[in-house]
């Protein structure tokens, strides 16, 4: 892969700029699909494939939201055209790349998004063959293909509110055998949220990010209630169930991860042979490489991030800056390899165009191949 040099600001300077300029806010279950207040151009949801050369995201502007696929090396922009009375989201690559799986959301008579009836999809990467592979009620979210590929991991929220912050909750961890269709549930912890499902490699040990179970009575908010003292109990055992929790199959097992106190790690990325995990620290947007020895090493980001992903390889991470920015980093030196903006960005920075004009690259504003027609 091409390194991008960049000039003037950095990577990081470019973010603040970009934060300053457009206020968000973003929702657990569109992965910030919605999140941008202009909402003429935004980007969510983001994987690598097996090769790290491309990388499907979701892309939402006024006209609608579409699941998109760029090509770091050579800039070419295709995507999966949803059909009529659906939209697909939070697409993600197989491990092989020769298949994705996604949400479906159907799109109601008065052409609302029934978030009660979402499923997952799986399709060939080239737009072929797409099917449902869940069935029943409950928002289906974040799916993830297992390592044989005969599996897929995801999220359901049982609940879904008619008002609030979040559109839904009651989240805990499904998967589906794509062999026979049978559906099961792992956890029983209903999650405010839960994000980042990823199995490891014997495909039955998965790792997810949880916050706020309901599993012991009281309020779940604040410090020194009984609830925060039940959970401090549980993760000095290595059984957390609140922050970055390891399960295999129904059964919760001791968490091999130790953190740094003060450290609330979020957002776990693994690579695909299951010895390397990035996190998110703390919601501060930066991630760390965690090392055995407690030392765990800054790589790249910061600020308010979207989404972020680890190449199969765990050579690259990549992460979406403010909902309109991919930028790629090196795992192993935090080198930033290529900063991709979205053409709405720049028009925003009306101001800053002289200053990186020949240093950041624009995703294009329409994708030049729809790969289901």
């Amino acid at each position: 892969m091409k390194i991008i040099r960049k000039k003037g600001f950095s990577s990081r300077g470019l973010r603040i700029i970009l934060f300053m300029l457009i206020v968000f806010v973003s929702t657990p279950l569109t992965g910030g699909c919605m999140s941008v207040l202009d909402t003429k151009d935004s980007i969510s949801n983001l994987s690598f494939n097996h090769d790290g050369r491309k990388v499907v995201f979701d892309r939402c502007r006024s006209g609608g939201c579409q699941i998109q696929v760029y090509d770091l090396e050579t800039g070419e922009l295709a995507a999966y055209q949803s059909p009529k009375g659906e939209r697909w989201t939070m697409g993600k690559y197989a491990y092989d790349g020769k298949r994705i799986t996604f949400s479906v959301i159907p799109i109601n008579s008065k052409g609302i998004l029934d978030l009660g009836d979402m499923q997952i999809a799986v399709m060939d990467a080239d737009g072929k063959n797409y099917k449902k592979v869940t069935t029943g009620q409950g928002a289906k979210l974040y799916p993830t293909f297992s390592h044989s590929g005969k599996k897929i991991l995801y999220a359901r929220a049982a609940y879904i509110r008619k008002e609030g912050r979040t559109p839904a909750g009651q989240y805990d961890a499904w998967e589906v055998n794509l062999e026979n269709g049978g559906q099961k549930q792992l956890t029983f912890f209903e999650y405010f949220y839960m994000g980042n499902l990823t199995y490891f490699p014997d495909d039955e040990r998965f790792i997810y990010y949880g916050e706020m179970p309901n599993v012991f009575p009281g309020a779940r908010y604040g410090y020194g209630t009984d609830f925060n003292k039940n959970m401090v109990e549980l993760a000095k055992k290595g059984m957390g169930i609140h922050g970055l929790v390891v399960m295999k199959g129904q059964k919760l097992i001791p968490n091999p991860y130790r953190f740094p106190e003060q450290t609330f790690p979020q957002k776990p990325l693994l690579s695909k042979d299951g010895s390397m995990l990035i996190y998110e620290k703390s919601h501060s947007g930066k991630f760390y490489l965690y090392l055995e020895h407690g030392n765990h090493r800054y790589i790249g980001g910061g600020g308010s991030i979207g989404a972020a992903a680890i190449s199969p390889n765990g050579e690259l991470l990549g992460v979406i800056s403010v909902n309109l920015a991919i930028d790629v980093f090196k795992v192993k030196d935090g080198q930033v390899l290529t900063s991709q903006y979205l053409q709405y960005a720049k028009k925003k920075i009306v101001n800053w165009k002289e200053v990186y004009k020949e240093s950041e690259i624009m995703i294009p504003e329409k994708p030049s191949l729809i790969l289901n027609q």
